[in-house]
């Protein structure tokens, strides 16, 4: 099978795995985020990038979204996994940020999330990675806090940005839902990469399916930090075909996009496994603009192949078998 495609992850945050387990809920998370984060130094930051590309290698995954908020390149691109790096802004600074390089050349640029970044920053974020022809992906829609802050402008959300600091009067709040004030901005578009999408009802998922915005879902990290998933059928519905992220190790056990596979498939089980193989795979390499190098084994792409056991009376009982997670290891296969 094609090696997985991981659309969205923190590769800075490997140092918080197992770190994390107190806090209870978005929130006191966050909270615990941000105090932890403000205790790392940058060898360990370096050496979470270097842990978790060695880790998401391990578990079979090709070609990686990572995203950082801080300039830290690394490691070196010596082979799989590809990393695409998205330089992650927040806040509400008025100049447009630097456009960077990494060694690969695969790099953009991503706002944090509606709730945390202001509208012109967002906006000059999105500009920049478009006039380069490249993604931009913004967190979106994934906490009730988010949703209830954009609504009204207040609230816990509210009391925590001016706690730090961050005036928020000028960002052109309330508004409809989080999904509804990007589209205000003009960031949807088959060029933006929305992640999370927990609170996004049937009129906002229209809307992405209108825009034809690519979507990275985080089951796992979503199921321990909000205690809901997506409506991911209701997408597959609309044809949007959402890609699978581990978000980072300060809310999952692991980098595996297998792991994703089969806690989303135990959890709407509903769902066909042909489409969850598509979601660790093709549909991630799409949303990062890849496709034509990874996500399917097809001439001209790159040799990213996995050798999984498992097995079946039939094709659609072999796809079952992976995407339950029914085998014991992987390796990589040299081509």
């Amino acid at each position: 099978m094609p090696a997985t495609v991981n659309g969205h992850t923190h590769l800075d945050l490997t140092p918080l795995g197992g770190k994390m387990d107190g806090p209870q809920g978005f929130l006191p998370w966050v909270k615990e985020i941000i105090r932890l984060k403000d205790h790392l130094g940058e060898e360990d930051i370096r050496k979470g990038l270097c842990d978790g590309v060695s880790m998401a290698k391990n578990q079979g995954t090709a070609l990686v979204g990572d995203h950082r908020s801080l300039p830290f390149s690394g490691p070196a691109q010596d082979g799989r996994p590809v990393v695409y790096e998205f330089r992650e802004y927040l806040g509400s600074r008025e100049d447009s940020p630097p456009w960077e390089k990494n060694e690969n050349g695969l790099f953009s640029l991503a706002a944090h999330a509606p709730h945390t970044t202001a509208p012109w920053l967002i906006r000059s974020l999105k500009q920049a990675a478009a006039a380069r022809g490249r993604v931009f992906s913004i967190h979106v829609a994934e906490s009730e806090e988010e949703a209830s802050f954009i609504r009204t402008g207040c609230g816990p959300w509210a009391a925590l940005l001016s706690g730090r600091g961050v005036d928020f009067s000028r960002w052109a709040l309330p508004a409809r839902s989080p999904l509804w004030h990007l589209d205000t901005l003009g960031v949807l578009d088959p060029l933006t990469l929305a992640v999370h999408l927990v609170q996004a009802g049937p009129e906002d998922l229209d809307l992405i399916a209108r825009r034809g915005t690519h979507v990275c879902v985080c089951p796992r990290s979503n199921h321990r930090l909000v205690g809901k998933l997506p409506d991911v059928p209701a997408m597959l519905k609309r044809s949007i075909r959402p890609a699978l992220g581990t978000d980072s190790l300060a809310s999952v056990d692991s980098l595996s996009i297998f792991d994703e596979m089969s806690f989303l498939w135990k959890h709407i089980p509903s769902l066909g496994p042909e489409d969850i193989l598509a979601m660790g795979t093709i549909n991630g390499a799409r949303a990062l603009g890849m496709s034509g190098h990874f996500g399917s084994l097809d001439p001209g792409k790159a040799a990213a192949v996995l050798f999984v056991p498992a097995e079946g009376s039939s094709a659609p009982g072999v796809v079952s078998a992976v995407v339950g997670g029914h085998f014991k290891t992987i390796s990589e296969v040299s081509a």
